[in-house]
């Protein structure tokens, strides 16, 4: 990438804040009076949520969160590839140990990042080109066993210069750099990625709440597929409370961290990623930009499915 192409601002982001100008007291301090001001909830006074908020800006996810109000690649990585052991739940604090640990909607799209990764090693082959879009880190692609895979090309396009340093970061680590290339593109309008066999996405429609944008999105997928390749992509569904065709499975969900994860994500943190979506639309909006042959693999709670849809030969 020459310096011509490198961004010069970060701004058209759709997952979180590029930065913010306020010192971490001044942030703390706006986000309180944002909390006053919206007012008590039925389960929650304004005083509890403030207690809630002063607990999130103890540890740097939750700085993060605040500031931000979505995540990020580094974030997200760090979610997803969490594993527990009783060393690094003593290293955590009561609120960061239930946010990794336990959370319903954490727990969701760590089983979903691991059902990405059986599917993308399953369809693995010598001279195969796969694709993310966004890539974040890239750990969806870059995770899998290349042993016995010679002459695979791995391609990153993400809107983010960040994600798109860890990626290659990680690349190296996994040894893996010479078989990588990155773009900082925009999902909907990229210009340098060729046709490619396989196209990983996750994240980016949670984002995004105009249906036919998503539409826009999944066709630019579909061009950018090769005859019979496949998209590997996922969706949140609705929560109950929202929705009476909401598909979660209520037995496979802590029903008792459902009000705190509400009162975290929508209230306190304000979290950009409200956008759900049924099995339903999600397979309409796949149809409209040309797929076929959809199919679903939920996880055990059903709040985070993974799609497996194909581009007809």
């Amino acid at each position: 990438m020459s310096e011509s192409d490198k961004p010069k601002s970060v701004a058209q982001l759709l997952s979180h804040q590029a930065h913010s100008s306020l010192s971490p007291d001044e942030l703390l301090r706006f986000v309180k009076e944002r909390l006053r001001e919206a007012g008590d909830l039925p389960n929650a006074t304004v005083e509890a949520q403030i207690l809630l908020a002063e607990e999130l800006a103890e540890f740097s996810l939750g700085r993060f969160l605040l500031e931000n109000r979505g995540l990020n690649a580094y974030w997200t990585h760090q979610l997803v590839t969490w594993d527990s052991n009783p060393e690094k739940l003593r290293r955590l604090g009561k609120l960061e140990r239930l946010i990794f640990a336990r959370l319903p909607a954490v727990l969701a799209t760590r089983e979903r990042f691991g059902i990405f990764r059986q599917q993308l090693q399953a369809l693995l082959r010598p001279g195969i080109m796969m694709a993310s879009v966004p890539c974040g880190l890239m750990g969806d692609l870059l995770l899998l066993d290349y042993s016995r895979q010679p002459n695979v090309w791995l391609f990153g396009v993400d809107l983010d210069m960040q994600a798109l340093a860890g990626a290659l970061e990680l690349a190296k680590d996994r040894g893996i750099a010479d078989r990588i290339s990155l773009s900082y593109e925009n999902a909907w309008s990229i210009a340098s990625l060729p046709k490619v066999d396989v196209i990983t996405s996750n994240g980016l429609n949670v984002y995004e709440p105009n249906d036919d944008r998503v539409v826009e999105l999944y066709t630019s997928f579909h061009n950018h597929l090769l005859p019979g390749g496949v998209l590997i992509t996922s969706f949140m569904t609705p929560p109950p409370i929202l929705s009476e065709k909401s598909a979660w499975v209520e037995a496979e969900i802590d029903q008792s961290l459902l009000p705190l994860q509400h009162l975290l994500f929508s209230r306190i943190i304000d979290a950009k990623w409200t956008c759900f979506r049924t099995h339903e639309q999600t397979r309409a909006q796949l149809e409209k930009a040309g797929f076929t042959g959809i199919g679903f693999i939920n996880d055990r709670a059903r709040m985070f499915p993974t799609v497996i849809a194909h581009k007809p030969l």
